[in-house]
């Protein structure tokens, strides 16, 4: 996948360091919040897309204007072209964008119950063969990979889980090599698994084409 992103990771510890880009409404709304990671969580991510979008844009970033209504991938109003997504985990954040759909999920590691049937249940039938034929020793990292992955495509694609999950197939190659084509519906994206902090999986997925 071509590298024709930018992609940033910051930690919650860099709150003060990111709540200078925000706007006065934006402070109003983190002050609401209870005082704690989800409060910091806020500034880190809302400050984090406006510097990055207003280095790739050239506009001031409080001038920056976003569509949320928290049924959709949010969107930088009149972002000639220029599109953006993060994702949470733990201490961390990472705010993706590029000029063309792009998506992005952060995972930390952590025990899950039930793998195989979550993997039977939600992913699609070629990646849980490819998965169940991994040695068990391998699974617990590539369910992570996967999972991220899927989560990843369906955000280019501007879809929740709900939307997306039952349209979503990564190429089975995928758990091995991390790197490969997703399909989400008639959409094809390329999706790879990135350095990410300790005890995370990262991955990018970026659209094939040209009509986003």
């Amino acid at each position: 996948m071509a590298a024709d992103y930018l992609l940033q990771l910051a930690v919650l510890h860099q709150a003060e360091e990111f709540s200078v880009w925000l706007t006065s409404g934006e402070r109003d709304r983190a002050a609401c919040l209870p005082d704690g990671p989800s409060r910091t969580r806020f500034v880190v991510s809302r400050g984090l897309r406006r510097q990055m979008l207003s280095a790739c844009t050239g506009r001031p970033a409080r001038t920056l204007e976003f569509e949320e209504d928290g049924s959709a991938k949010p969107r930088l109003v009149d972002g000639e072209g220029w599109d953006f997504n993060l994702s949470h985990a733990g201490e961390h954040v990472a705010v993706v964008v590029r000029r063309g759909a792009v998506g992005i999920d952060l995972e930390h590691h952590r025990e899950v119950r039930d793998q195989q049937g979550i993997v039977s249940r939600y992913f699609h039938p070629d990646e849980a063969q490819a998965w169940q034929r991994l040695p068990a020793e391998l699974q617990a990292g590539a369910f992570f990979r996967l999972w991220s992955a899927r989560e990843a495509a369906m955000k280019c694609a501007g879809l929740g889980l709900a939307r997306g999950i039952g349209v979503t197939r990564i190429d089975p190659g995928f758990v091995e090599t991390g790197a490969a084509i997703a399909r989400v519906g008639e959409r094809i994206f390329a999706v790879n698994v990135l350095a990410a902090p300790a005890g995370c999986t990262l991955v990018v997925a970026i659209s094939l084409a040209d009509d986003s």
